[in-house]
């Protein structure tokens, strides 16, 4: 190893490339919705994260829970770390969270 930082260590937003603000408006509404539901499970990361949400599993499985889906596609693990950092999980104390990121 060099001796540099590892950039998936340092917490960082995503950059607005698009210019459509999408991922601070999910963003946003992760944290409005932690601040409005009492869930048993969280799950926060990337794609991976977000596509579970259209599975029959989660319908079957984690729903009941109140499980919340925090996964935005695309997300590095510095992304996450930010999210983490900015108030995603401020709120809520889930009995399980899973986080899921770096693939």
């Amino acid at each position: 190893m060099s001796g540099e930082e590892n950039p998936a260590s340092k917490p960082t937003p995503v950059q607005d490339v698009q210019g459509d603000g999408r991922w601070m408006s999910l963003h946003h509404r992760f944290v409005a919705d932690s601040k409005d539901k009492e869930p048993e499970v969280v799950f926060i990361g990337d794609s991976l994260v977000q596509l579970m949400h259209q599975c029959e599993i989660w319908r079957e499985l984690f729903s009941p829970l109140h499980a919340l889906n925090f996964g935005i596609g695309g997300d590095g693990t510095q992304h996450v770390l930010w999210r983490l950092e900015n108030g995603e999980l401020e709120h809520i104390r889930p009995k399980v969270s899973r986080a899921w990121v770096g693939s």
